[in-house]
């Protein structure tokens, strides 16, 4: 099942005996385990009947399942990064089909079609689990395999606009796209910079584009983005600028060279896709990106002539391979590849 359908179905009152949540979105994951505890332990003897396993041997795991609960009607176990759901390492084989691993897990895909109803189970994974295991089948054959993926980009920005609504605060879907690309969508990360967000708009009812230049901490990806706004703008001075603000906060030249350099890829096939006439959804699909990162892009890339991308992305190809080809020392290049950027777009001017 899905996360919505899972907390339909607890909001229903319906809990199973064994569950296991995977996926790559740690966040809604981890708030939804919480929900989980909350909703089968209650009164004064929580922690008694909760229990945390790490991996444990399927003995350990079915004395504590087999352990009534005190004064309640179930014990909550979580097991953490069971072997049984992982993939097999290089060199190992399956545990399924060999040896006492494949034992191990046979015992407990039988105990677990067998649970005592005075428990719940839950199975949790970082990421995703194995889905060839005997343990994820058995898991997925009684309906507790909860699936917790990336959230999609509309579904991101009314969560967002849902936790800022709990401080009392409004975002409306630009500002809150603005957000997205400033930041990533790591959920975790962003939980944190809506708080501050919050305090940051003080008495204002809205949040503004300006609080998230004002408080947000944004990733690289974002400043790489400022970055190239101003070489295309022949901005020298706050292109130098942004380009040592990064080099002191110990940013590596080769990383900044590499995202720099599929910027301006990116620029460059926005502008061959615009040249062909083609809607904003379609070019998003063909970038693989975002409706508004493409909006982003699309006054960069404007300001270029498809000649003076293509020799941009040229450069940068070349300097990052002179680079990892040892023709030229890392210590420097950046900088060269910027100047040698303005040097271009200057030229360009003049031409135009």
């Amino acid at each position: 099942m899905n996360r919505e359908r899972f907390f339909d179905s607890l909001k229903a009152g319906e809990v199973l005996p064994c569950y296991l949540f995977e996926g790559e979105e740690e966040y809604t994951k981890e708030s939804a385990l919480h929900a989980l505890r909350e909703q089968v332990l209650s009164g004064g003897f929580a922690d008694l009947n909760s229990s945390v396993l790490v991996d444990p041997p399927v003995d350990a795991l079915i004395a504590c399942a087999e352990t009534l609960p005190m004064m309640a009607d179930k014990r909550f176990i979580l097991v953490k990064d069971s072997a049984h759901l992982l993939a097999a390492k290089a060199g190992q084989g399956n545990d399924d089909k060999k040896g006492s691993k494949g034992d191990e897990a046979d015992r407990l895909v039988s105990y677990l079609s067998n649970l005592p109803q005075t428990v719940c189970l839950v199975f949790f994974m970082r990421g995703k689990a194995n889905g060839t295991r005997k343990v994820y089948k058995q898991i997925a054959k009684q309906g507790g395999v909860v699936s917790f993926d990336p959230l999609e980009q509309k579904t991101m920005v009314k969560w967002m606009a849902k936790e800022l609504k709990g401080y009392g605060k409004q975002i409306d879907h630009q500002t809150a796209e603005q957000l997205i690309f400033a930041v990533g969508n790591d959920m975790h990360r962003l939980s944190q910079e809506l708080g501050k967000l919050a305090a940051s708009a003080g008495d204002r009812e809205g949040v503004m584009v300006q609080d998230i230049q004002d408080v947000c901490a944004v990733s690289t990806e974002y400043r790489v983005f400022d970055l190239s706004d101003a070489l295309v703008s022949g901005q020298t001075a706050r292109a130098s600028a942004l380009m040592q603000d990064m080099l002191r906060e110990g940013e590596q030249r080769l990383m900044l060279l590499s995202l720099l350099q599929r910027q301006y890829r990116q620029l460059l096939f926005l502008r061959i896709l615009t040249a062909q006439k083609l809607p904003q959804d379609e070019i998003a699909r063909q970038l693989a990106a975002p409706p508004f990162v493409v909006r982003k892009l699309q006054p960069l890339a404007a300001r270029y002539s498809m000649d003076a991308l293509k020799k941009a992305y040229d450069l940068l190809i070349e300097t990052e391979f002179l680079v990892k080809s040892g023709q030229i020392p890392e210590e420097g290049s950046l900088e060269q590849a910027v100047y040698r950027l303005l040097a271009l777009q200057m030229e360009g001017r003049r031409d135009a």
